[in-house]
């Protein structure tokens, strides 16, 4: 897919084209999932090996992004500035090219793409989906590594300066595919790290009726997360690599709540009593005492408002029973 992008890839391009100055906010189906096998697009197959098993979910979900953004990816390119983790999923570049203009990167693993490959579109044996945005500031490269639905590996390369940005994106993406499947990077974190959990397993049917009620649909939002909407309401679990919530407690407005087996989160309802969102700390991240692998969960009510509900009521239902599924802290 060529031309225009949505809302949500447009505002993915302010966030990258802002560079190193900008702030990163790390804050309907049920068929089962496929991981796609190398050379099986949607178009005729490449006679070029592609990968074998490395586009496994669950090998890519420990991945390293910056390990892929790395130097050997990056200096054909210019000058490579430092890598920074976003998430568990995500690394940012924000370098310069040969001519020193800038050339900023974001390697994103296993988010949902935008778009469907054209027939016979691949890349290294994978279905490949190309896009820009109509100025030409911003491209997305993604090879899509898993269906039910089109999650992948996506090179956003962005500046200021219009131009072909997705020659540079294919081949940062072309370098992450080769390190998969020769060596893959793995993330360093806690014995207890959320990293290897599939949300979308971890909450019950009959739990999740309580806050969405029954029938709901189940969706996976990238990696680490996982939503299900219900009639007019939604409830979302996230895992992410962000600030400890009871240090930001006093900004961000929170209050402390006790939802046993040793664990206190921070909790903050809407004014208009239709959101709610409770997290807290679950491991350490190694080398950062402000940064902790977080748990969030979030309940949204987008029709008219119930009377009697208490949505942060549904909320910590659902975190009490999700609380002894996770690793032990």
């Amino acid at each position: 897919m060529r031309g225009s992008l949505s809302l949500i890839a447009a505002g993915a391009a302010l966030a990258l084209v802002a560079g190193c100055g900008a702030s990163v906010d790390l804050s309907k189906s049920t068929s089962p999932r496929r991981t796609v096998p190398a050379g099986s697009g949607l178009g005729p197959t490449t006679s070029a090996p592609g990968p074998t098993g490395t586009v496994d979910p669950e090998v890519l979900r420990r991945v390293d992004p910056c390990g892929l953004l790395d130097e050997d990816a990056l200096k054909p390119l210019g000058q490579p500035a430092e890598s920074r983790l976003r998430d568990f999923s995500q690394c940012s570049n924000y370098m310069k090219d040969k001519d020193g203009r800038e050339l900023n990167f974001t390697l994103s693993v296993g988010d949902l793409t935008i778009g469907q490959p054209d027939a016979g579109s691949e890349i290294d044996g994978l279905p490949y989906v190309q896009s820009e945005l109509d100025d030409k500031s911003a491209c997305f490269a993604t090879a899509i590594t898993e269906t039910n639905p089109n999650r992948g590996i996506t090179v956003q390369v962005g500046r200021r300066d219009k131009g072909n940005l997705c020659v540079p994106g294919k081949a940062v993406l072309q370098s992450a595919l080769a390190k998969i499947r020769t060596s893959p990077p793995r993330l360093e974190l806690a014995k207890n790290t959320l990293v290897e959990l599939e949300p979308c397993t971890l909450i019950s049917e009959t739990v999740i009726a309580t806050a969405v009620g029954a029938n709901s649909r189940k969706r996976p939002s990238g990696a680490h997360a996982c939503s299900w909407n219900g009639d007019g309401v939604s409830f979302m679990l996230t895992f992410r690599i962000g600030v400890r919530p009871d240090t930001i407690a006093d900004s961000a407005g929170t209050t402390p709540i006790n939802l046993g087996d040793g664990v206190t989160a921070q909790q903050k309802p809407d004014k208009d009593g239709a959101r709610c969102r409770v997290e807290w700390a679950h491991a350490a991240f190694p080398g950062d005492d402000e940064r902790a692998e977080v748990v969030a969960l979030d309940y949204s009510r987008y029709s008219d408002k119930v009377a009697g509900e208490d949505p942060c009521a549904k909320v910590q239902t659902v975190a009490k029973s999700l609380i002894p599924r996770l690793p032990k802290r």
